[in-house]
């Protein structure tokens, strides 16, 4: 199986040793530029992302002549709460991976997710009834699943305030993860860009769950993108929870992002799976719902779904995988419950469409 080689691992020696108060080194080799520095702001400054670090990792894998590019989506992680007790009950780190095939991430040339909490060493105001905040420890984990970028636009994002989610943007960055989006803000920090074997990709990240779109900035970092990038990905964070499809608020902004130059728009926040959809030939999938998550009480809320996007030039295929969640611990569904899934992702989807999605593959 093609196995990816990131230029980044390849080029750094990374040393992460989060105790006491969540501290970490990195052991540069010789010669070679460090990751772009993001200092921990004061309380009320939100750090941009310039055009001089969207582009701080670069990829590569051993086969040039393969010229489409993997790159595979998940929803929601959580990692504090029940996840984290589930965790430390087992005394394997991993835990929350363990059902997943070996290197299911790496297998790729890319993998994203939506990180529904910062990243940080303690736990800040505001307080809140529903309030994440996950243990540095959980970074050394998610590098050695192979997760490339996270988006941080989501309504978890500020749980522990500003200073908690800069603090979170800093670990992500220097442990050499792409992190993008804010809660509340839609300019710059929504943006991110990487080349993959020559081909440039911007991801942009968004929430409209608690506040919503900046439409001025959001138009204006969507002609940045499109400026700067072959390609354009948008990763929402949008609509009601616990429904199995969009709201009409989200149908009209998911057209109005792909008119303003979006290829692609993936949507997540409701907890359950959406359908997909298409507007102007260009694919969207509504909800990927939890990927990792505590969410016990109802199968919806158990059965989410990933996403693997094969790109070749302009042409975008789309592979559904659906994810059974159980004890926090994601696996693909295989044989009768895949047939099964994909049948249910086909009927909450559009019409056109359901033939391929029974298929296991849509093309673009």
């Amino acid at each position: 199986m093609m196995q990816k080689i990131k230029t980044w691992r390849q080029v750094y020696a990374v040393t992460l040793g989060f105790a006491f108060g969540g501290m970490f080194g990195i052991v540069i080799k010789q010669n070679q530029p460090m990751f772009p520095e993001v200092y921990l702001a004061e309380p009320q400054e939100v750090p941009s992302i310039s055009s001089s670090t969207k582009s701080y990792i670069n990829h590569s894998i051993e086969t040039p002549e393969q010229s489409s590019i993997r790159i595979r989506i998940v929803g929601d992680i959580m990692l504090d709460r029940n996840v984290k007790n589930r965790t430390e009950i087992s005394k394997n780190p991993n835990y929350p991976f363990l059902k997943l095939p070996n290197n299911w991430f790496e297998e790729v040339d890319f993998s994203m997710a939506n990180l529904e909490g910062p990243v940080t060493d303690r736990r800040r105001p505001p307080d809140k009834t529903i309030d994440f905040q996950f243990d540095p420890s959980v970074i050394p984990v998610l590098k050695a699943q192979g997760f490339d970028a996270f988006s941080q636009a989501n309504n978890h994002a500020l749980d522990q305030g500003n200073e908690g989610y800069v603090d979170s943007i800093n670990r992500l960055r220097a442990a050499g993860f792409i992190a993008f989006g804010h809660q509340v803000k839609d300019d710059e920090i929504a943006m991110a860009t990487t080349t993959i074997r020559g081909m440039r990709l911007a991801f942009l990240g968004f929430n409209t769950t608690d506040n919503p779109l900046d439409r001025i900035s959001a138009k204006a970092v969507l002609a940045q993108a499109q400026a700067e990038a072959e390609l354009v990905i948008v990763y929402m964070h949008w609509g009601t929870e616990y429904r199995d499809r969009p709201d009409v608020s989200s149908v009209e902004l998911a057209h109005w992002l792909i008119d303003e130059g979006a290829d692609i728009v993936i949507g997540t926040h409701p907890h359950w799976v959406q359908g997909i959809s298409t507007y102007k030939e260009k694919p969207i999938v509504w909800s990927l719902g939890n990927f990792i998550f505590d969410q016990d009480f109802s199968l919806p809320t158990r059965q989410g779904l990933a996403i693997e996007l094969v790109l070749n030039g302009k042409n975008i295929s789309l592979k559904p995988i659906p994810i059974q969640i159980d004890q926090s611990q994601p696996r693909v569904a295989e044989e009768n419950q895949l047939a099964e899934r994909l049948e249910v992702l086909a009927d909450i989807s559009d019409p056109e469409l359901s033939g391929q999605i029974r298929s296991g593959m849509l093309n673009f």
